[in-house]
């Protein structure tokens, strides 16, 4: 089985990315962003105190450098497309494996392994240079070492340069790392193959990642506290609900732009899933409903600093309180199931062809496979002392989930995590078909 689902995922990523959705020709926005940046990193090297190099997370880019240096820069970047196939069609057969180290039953991994091969939302975010292709790879491979790490005392090294890798492409995974610790200090006498060996073999790694990362972001911006500064305008939307952000270099520029009602001059940045709930009707619980009045912030100064940000989300939560902030982490929580469109599959290039197969999935995700996956979350960590092992799949669900209430949720943000939902729902299927044969059971024995 596994040689299957490998061969036709290298066959069917291959495809995608070289014939039907080559990247090369979708490098716009982010893409066009990690693109532009891999090519500097690739012909200049390293140059600090860009602080525009410390605005997204840098493993994408450094990823595409690495591609860039070795095979050239000009487009159509072939090589890098190539790369991107390799990763993606990598995560079927990880999803596969992963399935095979937590699951009872071997029809149960196999069908986790179909499903991650059909799964069109993370075929889709592989033909686009962005870090959804190869967050999802690294993460499967890290989750595949810490589990046999968990299981056999093995590979806590290798799971710890995987995981380090994971940080350096999405720092918000470190909200995962936490909790398989957490999971450790629970069950640390229940894991006599973990010890401190272990643990530090997995954890150097990752530690590294973590000071290079902060290290860079100081080179670049001249000051400790982060790894990428989006994170903080990501966090003013999230307190404030406001789709797009706007940054000027001076006031009369700013109020330039509030005279013409331009939303689309400055350092624009936007968030295309609150738009969709600014698309609900007004008596919508969900419905936009911006903290200080509108869709669009505006500011003089950086559309990264720090300390405007805070201002603004401390201006936010006074506004709506508390009870408005959980409103809104509802909101951005639901937008990853329910409203948001995937994107950029929504936009005018890739629309017409590719929109209606991510619109029929996202519905199959909310309505065939979101409430099993819950449940399957929920066992699994009911069963967190006996079942070490299928928590660190559920903790990858509750990760996400945190991140998203906190900053605001999407679909192509919530696709690397659903090779695990998709597990988890074949585990809570599995779990009720148990429990209805234990009912009929005995059912019938009180009967006779």
């Amino acid at each position: 089985m596994l040689l299957t689902l490998t061969a036709l995922a290298l066959l069917s990523r291959l495809v995608w990315n070289l014939w039907i959705h080559p990247p090369g020709e979708y490098v716009f926005s982010d893409m066009g962003q990690y693109v532009l940046r891999a090519k500097n990193l690739a012909e200049a090297g390293f140059v600090w105190g860009q602080r525009t190099l410390a605005w997204q997370s840098f493993g994408t880019h450094y990823l595409l450098a690495a591609v860039f240096k070795v095979f050239g820069v000009e487009p159509p970047h072939t090589a890098g497309a190539v790369v991107f196939a390799l990763l993606g069609a990598g995560s079927v057969p990880l999803t596969y494996l992963v399935a095979c180290q937590v699951m009872k039953r071997a029809w149960m991994a196999t069908t986790a392994g179909v499903l991650a091969l059909l799964w069109y939302p993370n075929v889709a975010t592989t033909g686009y240079f962005l870090s959804e292709t190869p967050f999802l790879f690294f993460q499967l491979l890290a989750n595949f070492w810490m589990l046999r790490t968990f299981q056999e005392g093995k590979r806590a090294v290798a799971a710890g340069i995987a995981a380090g890798i994971c940080f350096m492409l999405r720092p918000q995974s470190a909200v995962f790392f936490v909790l398989v610790f957490v999971t450790w200090l629970v069950n640390v006498r229940r894991l006599p193959a973990v010890r401190a060996r272990q643990v530090i073999g997995f954890a150097a790694p990752l530690l590294l990642a973590f000071l290079f990362s902060l290290t860079r972001f100081y080179l670049h911006t001249g000051y400790w506290g982060g790894v990428a500064e989006s994170a903080n305008m990501n966090m003013t939307a999230g307190r404030c609900h406001n789709i797009v952000t706007q940054a000027f270099p001076s006031q009369r520029a700013l109020e330039r732009s509030v005279e013409t009602g331009n939303t689309r001059d400055g350092r624009r940045v936007s968030v295309p899933g609150l738009r969709a709930l600014a698309g609900l009707p007004n008596y919508h619980p969900l419905a936009l409903r911006p903290a200080l009045g509108g869709e669009t912030i505006r500011f003089v100064g950086y559309i990264g600093d720090p300390f405007i940000h805070r201002d603004l989300q401390r201006r936010c939560v006074r506004r709506t309180g508390l009870v408005g902030q959980l409103r809104y982490a509802l909101g951005n929580l639901s937008l990853q199931w329910f409203f948001a469109k995937q994107w950029p599959d929504q936009e005018p290039k890739a629309r017409k062809y590719f929109m209606p197969i991510a619109e029929a999935y996202r519905y199959l995700f909310a309505a065939v496979f979101l409430a099993p996956s819950l449940l399957g979350v929920g066992l699994a960590l009911r069963r967190l002392r006996a079942e070490p092992a299928m928590a660190l799949l559920a903790w990858q669900i509750v990760g996400s989930m945190v991140i998203a209430a906190i900053f605001f949720g999407d679909v192509r943000l919530r696709t690397p995590y659903d090779p695990y939902a998709l597990i988890l729902a074949i585990y809570a299927a599995a779990q009720v078909i148990e429990a209805g044969r234990w009912l009929r059971e005995r059912y019938r024995n009180r009967v006779s």
